[in-house]
């Protein structure tokens, strides 16, 4: 179209045998990973389709719950769940870094997740998201990865885009920094739309500001590739409502509460990329990331006087440095091998009022640095063109609790034919716990869990691949994942497998816990060619663990199925065909989350909910349904582009269990059902 120029990156797969004559046609998979490596459980995805899912709502994360194998945790989250993992369990890299979660308010309410991702699709390239049984380059997960990277700026021409909408405004651009250099830049900057408006909202209207800003420069040289990258959110929120004096006129406890909270996330470093001859590729980076966070919470006394309640100063971050050398023996033997450092801070304190009194009860109380090492090889055999071996190693060091794992990965294609192939991949993982578990402190102010070891599990998944047409493909991966050294607390049903969030967790761990995940997901894909495309994909599962009680139960995730139909078309009209109309349609069906049956006697007494943790999720909440819809009209001028975009996401207002609460009115637990419905108008023009 006219307002962006279309970079094509083209990449041809050599033979692992001599032809006299070849005729090069282009078969492979558009889903088919970046990481050459990855042989089962992983795909790619571009930036049309983080645009063009229905429900996407430009984010990757809310995108990839239409893969086959990927839930929700809930509507109003972008948190997944990767084959009945808790979302905790996935690993955020960029530029082959690992960072934070890159969500605005990640972690407010569920670990691993946010409300949306601060990246925006103007800056990301096609991308790697993979649920399981992960390459050896890849440490420091248990479900899944996203391998994202963030494309080169145009070289050529300067090139910008404005776009304005329900969410935020964007400004982005790129190009040359010069007519005669190679060099350039690209960045995008967005403000919230609810940040812009406050100022005429109603005064209690609850304030929800954010904004992010992501670039990357590069610099192409004799001395090898330099790029300078860098993403960052600044997220704050408010509570205007008035409160509730009158004790006769309350009804929930949020009527005696204010809160302020605010969470600051960015990463940014420096990437070199040098060929060592024909046949060698060194990359080197430098990078630093931080995730702070504070969260102010105070409560009407029986004086009517607000006092503090609960407060949190969650500071973490890292340095990290990588090399990473990847070599090409013969046509038949490959390597990546690697080592990353990560030198971790932390400024943690966290407190919270024990029935309602003070002082504040702390929770967590330190600050401090610790180091993590992680090495990796992995070699790839291509015996011929029908049988490839990949084969490797990862290795994990954590220097605060002398831990260290050592986790092979391997997997096995058969190529049946060009349209067939199976593929069967093994991989040992591990993880650690977020750095306030380790840190927390009993009642004699000491650390009980200090030195927990990373949980662990094994991977197991049968990968049956089938390119009916160059446009149509059919995936059916059986699997089984078996957790073990899961944290858990003693003699409880507790286990960390099933953690969401809770920043005042304060009990001691014992790694004693296990888990299991099994089940078959399955896709069906069409696609986009001939202007249309669609992706059916079915899992059936089961998510298994036990506690520290030594009693197998249903996990929290356990959803026991999920289907997605999705689908789109596109139709160009107008005189000379400049205009452009999309429509994408979504339909998500999932079974409901585990909870424990309530307590209602102790909830009505404590004033708050309390479940009978014997009996921890046997109980299933109702199916739950999504139609989501985006509906585009673009129109292409000789130097411009225009385009109005609708997208709204649980269009039909599907509800979601959110919690119990106590009724001050009625004395009774009410359970609270959210309904969320996400709209999002935008407009966009690119010249």
């Amino acid at each position: 179209h006219s307002g962006k120029s279309t970079s094509l990156n083209i990449q041809l797969v050599e033979s692992a045998i001599y032809l006299k004559e070849i005729v090069i046609v282009a078969t492979k998979p558009k889903d088919m990973p970046q990481n050459e490596m990855a042989a089962v459980s992983a795909r790619s995805f571009s930036v049309e389709e983080t645009r063009r899912y229905a429900g996407g709502l430009d984010d990757p994360a809310r995108m990839a719950t239409a893969f086959a194998g990927v839930t929700m945790s809930s509507i109003g989250q972008n948190a997944i769940i990767i084959r009945g993992n808790a979302p905790k369990g996935v690993l955020w890299r960029i530029e082959g870094i690992e960072i934070p979660n890159p969500s605005h308010f990640a972690g407010a309410d569920v670990a691993g997740g946010g409300f949306v991702t601060l990246l925006s699709n103007q800056v990301l390239a096609n991308s790697d998201f993979y649920t399981g049984s992960f390459p050896s380059e890849y440490g420091n997960a248990l479900s899944g990865v996203f391998d994202m990277n963030l494309r080169k700026g145009n070289n050529e021409k300067a090139e910008h885009t404005f776009q304005a909408g329900l969410l935020g405004i964007d400004v982005a651009s790129e190009g040359p920094f010069s007519k005669n250099s190679k060099s350039s830049y690209l960045f995008n900057y967005r403000y919230s739309t609810l940040g812009l408006i406050e100022p005429v909202l109603p005064e209690e209207t609850n304030t929800i500001r954010y904004q992010d800003l992501s670039f990357k420069l590069n610099f192409p040289t004799k001395a090898g590739e330099f790029s300078f990258w860098g993403v960052g959110g600044k997220d704050f929120g408010k509570k205007n409502e008035e409160l509730v004096l009158d004790p006769l006129e309350r009804e929930f406890e949020d009527d005696i509460l204010d809160n302020e909270f605010g969470f600051n996330i960015g990463a940014t470093g420096i990437t070199h990329k040098l060929n060592l001859g024909e046949n060698t590729l060194l990359q080197s980076s430098v990078a630093s990331s931080i995730n702070d966070s504070y969260w102010d919470e105070e409560r009407l006394n029986t004086f009517d006087e607000l006092q503090p309640e609960k407060s949190v100063r969650n500071m973490t971050g890292s340095i990290s440095a990588s090399t990473i050398v990847n070599h090409k023996f013969s046509r038949k033997h490959s390597i990546r091998t690697g080592i990353l450092h990560h030198q971790h801070f932390y400024d943690l304190k966290i407190r919270e009022a024990v029935d309602h009194q003070l002082p504040l009860n702390t929770k967590v109380d330190d600050n401090g640095w610790s180091s993590r090492w992680q090495a990796f090889h992995q070699s790839k055999f291509r015996f011929n063109d029908s049988f490839i071996l990949n084969a490797g190693v990862h290795s994990q060091y954590f220097a605060l609790n002398n831990q260290l794992t050592v986790e092979p990965r391997t997997s096995l294609t058969w190529n049946i034919n060009y349209q067939k192939s199976i593929s069967l991949g093994y991989g040992n993982h591990s993880q650690m716990e977020d750095m306030k578990i380790y840190l927390l402190q009993d009642g004699s102010g000491a650390n009980p869990n200090k030195d927990l070891k990373f949980a662990r599990a094994h991977h197991l998944v049968l990968s049956y691949d089938w390119l009916i047409k160059e446009d149509l493909r059919l995936k059916v991966e059986p699997y089984y994942q078996l957790l073990y050294d899961v944290p858990v607390i003693a003699d409880s049903s507790f286990s960390m497998i099933n953690f969401e969030q809770d920043w005042f967790f304060n009990q001691a761990l014992e790694n004693t816990g296990k888990g299991r995940n099994y089940g078959v997901d399955i896709t069906f894909e069409k696609f986009f060619s001939d202007n249309f495309y669609y992706l059916v994909t079915g899992s059936v599962f089961d998510s298994e663990y036990r506690g520290g009680d030594n009693v197998w139960r249903d996990t929290r995730f356990n959803r026991h199925y999920a289907f997605n139909m999705l689908g789109g078309k596109e139709w160009k009209v107008g005189v000379q065909g400049d205009k452009l109309i999309g429509l994408n349609l979504g339909l998500n069906l999932m079974g409901g989350m585990r909870t424990s049956p309530l307590n209602e006697t102790a909830s009505i007494t404590a004033q708050e909910e309390i479940f009978n943790e014997n009996m921890a999720f046997t109980k299933s909440e109702p199916s739950i349904y999504q139609f989501d819809v985006t509906f585009t009209h673009r129109k292409n001028k000789p130097k411009y582009s225009r385009v109005w975009a609708i997208q709204i996401k649980n269009l039909f207002g599907s509800k979601d269990f959110d919690e119990y609460r106590f009724n001050y009115q009625t004395q009774a637990m009410e359970k609270n059902q959210s309904k969320v419905m996400v709209p999002s108008i935008s407009y966009k023009i690119e010249f």
